[in-house]
């Protein structure tokens, strides 16, 4: 192995080091070698830099960087430890927001670990005009210490100190809830204010059915959802220190709502962690890839839609308040802007393929049935109710009217409960008539109703209150191409029923009242209508153990030989044909 011999060079920062050549490293080219020996200490551009400006010698001599080295030689490098860590520093994005004795706040972009950070935090400090003594070698800068916690995926405010002094300081602050940070972050679904405003620690670990303990004692037995707490060494009652406010709400064609959401949180380092795991334990998930988040689907692999905003802190030196605050980044607010876009822009293609095509007499598949008109409003709108399997059930534009032709799918359920405990999962639940009719006229059985709209799980929720199913029957928001996955926990089901959207742009035409008054997600399927059907199969096909029994869907008019060749691999079990003698549902068991 080639010695390193250390020399001063002359004034300023500049110093040469010299390597001996051995036989290990004889035959190799001068650059090669330079670029080995000096890559813990500069940049690659760096490097380069010092071979041009001729810094390199071999036996005292400037030699092309071709030249092939030879047992013996002596290779000298005048190397500037200052330029070096200016280098260093160039590939680290960061920014200096806040700095006094001992202590600085940095902007870190995603993807700045806390390694590099911590080392910025000494370098800064090294090439300030404040510094005035010995500068080290880039490798050799004693690292400052990060408070908060360092996510590598998120753009952060981190507080660094230089002792453990000050480190022990900010950490008295940060427990005893002086220090608040303050984070934007994009949410999946439509975040209510009163949702938020009143959910407590006890709230939710009674949700969880757990218990808050009131004592620091030792506790013998700790419930799973708190074991998180202490795995995390957070306090129990952190969610308490959180406070929430929804700043807006963004329809999305693929998430149905998106809310931007600013938490302020104290009495933790991990601020990040925490706001993600409370919008989980609400049902508001942060849209990303960390853990507990969920990606957006047409953002993945792209980071965390999670940024720190704002830092208020008491300066360790003096008795003033500091407060370093930042815009919301760019990259939240253009998701924002993107979903709506795409958003509006589905539902114009939507409309434009409708309006282009004819409309004809020709049968409308009993979709249009019980659509009575009042003051050219739906009347079940007017109303707000809507009967359906003899019950009453509740109905907003948010969400489908219930047509006499899917009671089908209702009593074909039935059929399929026997006399154990039968668990349901209803996909695109809408008002939740389906998954409730079914409940309703079986003991034994609970269930699951999935939609992708927010607005419409609430309906389904105000349902299952009103026929007092709230024991018995759960929403939770979810898609046909996510739902098996992201429902696997609560699995597995005896039963799946689905009335998809399933109507193509063509049939759509000869239902102008529903056309113009219902919501067209709730309707309008690509690929002929066969989309969802596709999705579903999909989905279920990697996570068949979601499902032990049978799954049965709801058709529409001449879509049989479609839906079966997509379920060509399952076995189809039962085909109930409707009122109006269309074959209106159709029954597959999952391969074995």
């Amino acid at each position: 192995m080639p010695s390193a011999i250390e020399s001063n060079a002359g004034s300023g920062h500049l110093f040469t080091k010299e390597f001996s050549i051995d036989e290990t490293t004889a035959g190799r080219k001068l650059r090669a070698f330079i670029l080995t020996k000096l890559h813990e200490t500069h940049v690659r551009a760096d490097i380069i830099t010092i071979l041009r400006q001729n810094r390199v010698r071999v036996n005292g001599e400037i030699m092309s960087d071709t030249y092939i080295l030879q047992p013996h030689d002596s290779v000298q490098v005048d190397i500037d430890n200052l330029e070096a860590i200016k280098g260093r520093l160039r590939g680290i994005d960061v920014q200096v927001k806040h700095k006094e004795p001992g202590l600085m706040v940095l902007l870190k972009s995603p993807g700045i670990n806390k390694q590099a950070i911590e080392w910025a935090g000494a370098a800064l400090e090294m090439v300030s005009d404040a510094f005035c003594g010995e500068v080290p070698e880039s490798n050799k800068l004693v690292p400052w210490i990060a408070v908060n916690c360092v996510e590598k995926a998120i753009r952060s405010l981190v507080i660094l100190v230089n002792s453990q002094r000050l480190h022990q300081v900010m950490l008295d602050q940060i427990n005893s809830g002086q220090v608040m940070f303050t984070i934007s972050a994009l949410c999946h679904g439509k975040v209510e204010q009163t949702h938020v405003d009143k959910t407590t620690a006890e709230s939710l670990a009674s949700a969880a059915n757990a218990t808050l303990p009131h004592t620091s004692e030792e506790i013998p037995y700790l419930h799973p959802y708190l074991m998180w707490f202490k795995h995390n060494d957070l306090r129990f009652d952190i969610f308490d220190h959180v406070r929430l406010n929804v700043v807006s709400v963004t329809e999305s064609s693929t998430a149905g709502y998106l809310s931007m959401v600013s938490g302020k949180i104290a009495c933790s380092i991990n601020p990040g962690l925490v706001l993600r795991r409370l919008m989980l334990e609400l049902g508001y998930p942060v849209a990303g890839n960390q853990s507990h988040a969920k990606p957006l689907s047409n953002h993945r692999d792209k980071g965390s839609l999670l940024a720190f905003t704002s830092i208020e802190f008491l300066s360790p030196n003096q008795p003033t308040n500091i407060v370093v605050s930042e815009d919301v980044p760019p990259k939240l607010t253009s998701v924002c802007v993107r979903e709506a876009k795409f958003f509006v822009q589905k539902q114009e293609r939507a409309q434009k393929e409708i309006s282009n095509m004819f409309a004809d007499t020709s049968e409308t598949d009993g979709l249009d049935d019980g659509l009575t008109m009042v003051n050219g409003k739906p009347a079940a709108y007017v109303t707000g109710r809507k009967q359906f399997c003899g019950y009453i059930f509740e109905v907003t534009p948010d969400t489908l009217i219930p047509r006499p032709s899917t009671e089908t799918l209702v009593a074909t359920v039935v059929e399929l409960v026997d006399q154990k405990s039968t668990k349901i999962l209803d996909l695109g639940t809408g008002s939740g008539c389906i998954l409730l009719s079914v409940l309703l006229q079986t003991a034994n059985t609970s269930g699951i109703g999935v939609d992708i709209s927010s607005s419409a799980l609430s309906v389904a929720q105000a349902n299952s209150s009103l026929h007092r199913m709230g024991s018995r029957a759960t929403f939770i928001q979810s898609t046909f191409s996510s739902f098996a996955s992201e429902l696997a926990s609560c699995g597995p089901f005896d039963i799946i029923a689905c009335n998809p959207p399933y109507v193509s742009a063509s049939k759509i035409t000869r239902m102008r009242e529903a056309m113009e008054h219902e919501p067209l997600l709730a309707f309008v399927a690509e690929d002929g209508g066969y989309q969802f059907y596709r999705d579903i199969h999909s989905c279920l096909s990697a996570n068949l153990s979601i499902l032990t029994g049978s799954i049965a869907f709801e058709i529409g008019k001449n879509m049989e030989k479609g839906v079966r060749r997509i379920f060509a691999d399952w076995t189809e079990v039962a085909a109930k044909r409707d009122s109006r003698g269309y074959l209106r549902v159709l029954v597959f068991k999952p391969p074995s």
